[in-house]
């Protein structure tokens, strides 16, 4: 039986947003015409521990409410849990990765995955813009090219971050989360 819906983890530590990325990407897929569940899962609740963030995204309604093991997608906001990312990703599956050394560094650490890796240096993209090393905003963007909008569009994932994030955060923030979007998408390259 053919599974009907895709299966995405992102892969962080508390405090860098994983389970703020994965709502603004299921908010952005309902946006987009699907249908989307989002929920965390957290080790012990202090920052910087890991915490993967699940999100499912469909054609049909979606019934199952189970962690994810083995996901189709995972997006890494942490760059030091990418070896953790490969043993969560399908063997085929697409790892979307943060990284801010050499390409060759970055072949070294997936040695011997047989899936697909698309990268960006989303910590210096935050930096730059946001003034902080919060990459999960502008994972989302290189997550949205990597997949050529294929479960939700660029404008669906603008729109659903002004609406989440300017419930907590002022609109210059906003902004700049939007605009870290816009360069990850631009700039993020497949391996």
């Amino acid at each position: 039986m053919k599974k009907k819906f895709t299966e995405i983890i992102v892969y962080g530590r508390g405090g860098q947003g994983a389970w703020t990325a994965s709502v603004l990407l299921a908010r952005a897929a309902l946006k987009t015409g699907k249908y989307a569940q989002s929920f965390p899962e957290f080790g012990p609740e202090r920052s910087g521990a890991p915490v993967r963030a699940y999100v499912r995204i469909s054609n049909e309604p979606i019934t199952l409410r189970a962690s994810i093991t083995h996901a189709d997608y995972v997006i890494v906001i942490d760059q030091t849990l990418l070896n953790k990312a490969i043993a969560v990703s399908r063997e085929d599956g697409t790892i979307v990765t943060t990284f801010k050394e050499s390409t060759e560094e970055l072949k070294k650490i997936l040695d011997g995955f047989k899936g697909t890796v698309w990268y960006v240096n989303a910590f210096q993209i935050a930096l730059d813009i946001i003034g902080r090393p919060i990459t999960n905003t502008a994972m989302l963007g290189a997550f949205v090219k990597a997949t050529e909008e294929k479960f939700v569009t660029l404008d669906a994932l603008i729109e659903a971050t002004k609406e989440v994030l300017s419930v907590k955060l002022p609109e210059d923030i906003v902004n700049k989360n939007i605009e870290a979007i816009k360069k990850a998408y631009d700039e993020v390259k497949k391996l």
